[in-house]
């Protein structure tokens, strides 16, 4: 029964909010996601719905799925995932008080021994340092150091930076994003990351071009692998995207629907 509540909220949220398509401001943010994984040895189908909330109205940077680089208030959200295996309900938040913030996120709500707790400053509306724990069941806790930060070029165009490492300073999550308005409704979005664990780092990138406001499409590398995805907006509240991925030697698949209010 636990597991019915995010997709209720789902399902509320499309039903009543009629006034919210037409602004571009935006607080609820929810998705349904499917992902297929097709293989010669093997296939496997998950399934995630999230629903995410946020205490002040958010303002789309000129395209209908982005919202600037940083997050600056208070959130709270939830995660249902299924799979062939295993389905988890988890929570996840972040709680400013002046320029402190806290976050939290747990996996599986049925294990709390699983879980995330940090602590951060913002320093201006364009950086953010935080450090988080991580609580593990059957592994050692570690302890992850995250620096975000913004240069906003004009009202839309901006490029984002984050990078995160361990306490050992032995691993490396790097990724950025550039945003920019070209011409019209055309617009520019570049996603690049770097994630160095152990001795087998990887590299992605992905450039979704805005064909106009209901239209975009990407192309990308996942780790050398072919990503290729397309976005198709009905309106400000709702659309759908769509990818594909030739990752090693199977084929991944993947719908998302998004309904933001």
């Amino acid at each position: 029964m636990r597991y019915i509540l995010p997709i209720s909220l789902l399902v509320l949220s499309c039903s009543g909010a009629v006034s919210a398509q037409q602004s571009n401001l935006k607080q609820w943010f929810n998705s349904v996601d499917y992902t297929k994984l097709d293989s010669k040895l093997n296939s496997a189908d998950t399934y995630a719905v999230t629903t995410h909330y946020y205490f002040e109205e958010q303002q789309s940077s000129g395209v209908w799925d982005d919202f600037g680089y940083l997050d600056t208030d208070s959130n709270i959200g939830m995660r249902y995932f299924d799979s062939d295996d295993d389905n988890t309900l988890g929570a996840f938040g972040e709680g400013f008080y002046g320029n402190v913030f806290a976050t939290f996120e747990i996996a599986d709500i049925d294990n709390s021994d699983n879980y995330s707790l940090g602590l951060g400053y913002l320093f201006t509306e364009s950086l953010k340092v935080s450090a988080r724990m991580q609580q593990f069941e059957y592994d050692d806790t570690i302890y992850l150091f995250e620096a975000q930060y913004n240069h906003q070029i004009n009202d839309t165009d901006y490029i984002g930076f984050t990078i995160e490492t361990d306490d050992e300073i032995e691993s490396w999550d790097i990724s950025s994003r550039y945003f920019a308005h070209l011409t019209d409704d055309n617009y520019l979005a570049l996603d690049v990351s770097y994630l160095n664990i152990g001795e087998d780092p990887t590299f992605n990138v992905l450039a979704n071009y805005y064909f106009s406001k209901n239209l975009a499409l990407g192309i990308g590398s996942n780790d050398s692998d072919l990503v290729l995805e397309g976005k198709y907006f009905f309106n400000n509240s709702y659309y759908l995207t769509a990818g594909y991925t030739d990752y090693e030697q199977s084929d991944v698949y993947s719908i998302k629907f998004v309904a933001q209010f």
